[in-house]
């Protein structure tokens, strides 16, 4: 029989929402998607909530905490920006805009979008603020970038990476 981890269900769990939407994550058609039991599935989650609460924990860590703390690890201003640009277009910008609209109909997706949305816009805002700009005019900015990337995801969602990344150097004036 076929082990499968914490990890695999919410890997394979980032992996649905991104192929097929919030409406397949449910026991049967995760079981399904990973060839297992709902035993298994049991294993580890005591309930489909449990799941997704987990799910939407792993893509706050993954998605938005282990981005910032890899940028941070550089010290150059621009380097952080291109580093931060390179991982957001690295991630499934169809899952991003499948969990916003989830967040719709679902609270405990809801509560984690907008964590997420608070963690992205104070990191941009102190980003901009390292630029020597107010923290008023900071904001403004983060809220200005963070809603040109919402508006790339929902109008977008299958974007390459290539075409994330010119779009960056045109928003970036680094063209």
């Amino acid at each position: 029989m076929k082990k499968v981890t914490k990890t695999d269900w919410l890997e394979e769990g980032l992996r649905v929402l991104a192929t097929e939407g919030y409406s397949k994550i449910t026991i049967e058609n995760m079981c399904k998607s990973l060839s297992i039991t709902k035993g298994s599935f049991y294993h580890h989650y005591r309930s489909i909530d449990e799941y997704i609460k987990s799910l939407m924990e792993y893509w706050l860590k993954e998605n938005t905490i282990a981005l910032i703390e890899t940028t941070e690890t550089f010290t150059e201003l621009d380097e952080k920006h291109i580093k931060l640009n390179e991982l957001t277009s690295a991630i499934s910008q169809k899952a991003e805009q499948v969990i916003r609209a989830w967040g719709f109909s679902n609270n405990t997706v809801r509560l984690h979008v907008q964590l997420v949305d608070n963690m992205r816009m104070e990191y941009l805002t102190q980003l901009n603020i390292q630029t020597g700009m107010d923290e008023k005019d900071a904001q403004d900015y983060a809220l200005i970038e963070y809603s040109t990337l919402i508006g790339v995801q929902q109008l977008r969602p299958d974007i390459t990476k290539e075409e994330f990344n010119h779009l960056y150097l045109l928003f970036s004036n680094k063209n």
